[in-house]
């Protein structure tokens, strides 16, 4: 049996969405999992460790707090809209240990839906026998005189999705990448619109291993059962996610939702604006599409509960 290390950087917000993750991932693989987590609060995760400990492949769990560096300054950080951990995975050499080969990075809004266990090992392969430290999921190509391309000072026309990410951590720490990283992110400054992204795409600059689209998963408007056959990472992007009522409205029974029931028995809903959430919840209903969901009067339960 082999061990695979994946790690995690989110924050408070992020914790039950991240426990969900990490029990679709340990639930979909024959192989034991390490689990590193950067976090800023982790004496907030002491259950959701002791839930995860129930699972027979279950390594470790390893939590790092959060420690700014000093001369670090992110751009076009708004606190109102986003948190610090959007940054975490470009300082993770300030936090694991050297002595890890390699490490599978991946966003709490993702499901893992079938078993990862041949694709994981030979992208890792591929990757160990490449030139390059990471392997992703290119996005789309840039045209080189879009805004994009320009504003990022891209000379290739790939722009890959950071949801997932497979990283070489030995030639990581070798070529010194979190300070380059940093030193990056303060060349850029206000140029940086989509974060870390942003950052590790310039960077990079097209230099990646290309991931296979399993592995990150993002036609949100694919038939569920069609999903089923081709998705291994299903990726919820953009900002209808699962756990909110438009994402509901959009998504139905979600993948993440039906995760998260497992776990904790009941849905899970978050409102951003609770005026927003009443008005999907009222398409919901007059749609008819509520029905559509496998335990409706749970759901209406949950619903009322959350306010």
């Amino acid at each position: 049996m082999n061990s695979f290390n994946i790690l995690l950087c989110f924050d408070t917000n992020y914790n039950i969405q991240a426990e969900v993750t990490m029990t679709s991932l340990l639930e979909n693989s024959k192989n034991n999992l390490n689990f590193y987590i950067i976090h800023n609060n982790p004496n907030t995760l002491d259950e959701m460790k002791l839930r995860l400990q129930k699972k027979s492949n279950l390594q470790s769990i390893n939590v790092f707090e959060f420690v700014k560096r000093k001369e670090v300054n992110f751009p076009n950080f708004d606190e109102s809209h986003m948190t610090e951990a959007t940054y975490y995975r470009l300082f993770i050499s300030d936090f694991l240990p050297e002595n890890i080969k390699n490490i599978m990075y991946i966003d709490p809004d993702i499901i893992c839906i079938n078993n990862f266990d041949l694709l994981f090992q030979t992208t890792f392969d591929i990757l160990e026998r490449s030139d390059f430290v990471l392997a992703a999921r290119t996005e789309h190509y840039e045209k080189l005189e879009s805004e994009t391309a320009e504003r990022l000072e891209l000379t290739k026309n790939k722009y890959f999705n950071a949801g997932v990410t497979f990283i070489n951590y030995q030639k990581w720490v070798k070529e010194n990448y979190t300070q380059n990283l940093t030193d990056w992110m303060n060349y850029l400054g206000d140029r940086v619109m989509w974060y870390d992204q942003d950052i590790l795409n310039s960077y990079l600059n097209g230099m990646y291993s290309e991931l296979p689209s399993q592995l990150n998963f993002t036609d949100i408007y694919l038939p569920i059962n069609e999903v089923k056959e081709e998705a291994v990472f299903y990726h919820f992007w953009g900002k209808k996610k699962p756990w909110t009522i438009k994402g509901i409205l959009f998504y139905g029974e979600s993948f993440y939702q039906t995760q998260h029931r497992k776990i904790f028995k009941k849905y899970h809903i978050v409102h951003r604006y609770k005026r927003d959430s009443v008005f999907h919840m009222i398409k919901l209903i007059i749609t008819l599409k509520i029905f559509r969901l496998k335990n409706p009067l749970r759901f209406l339960y949950d619903f009322f509960k959350s306010f």
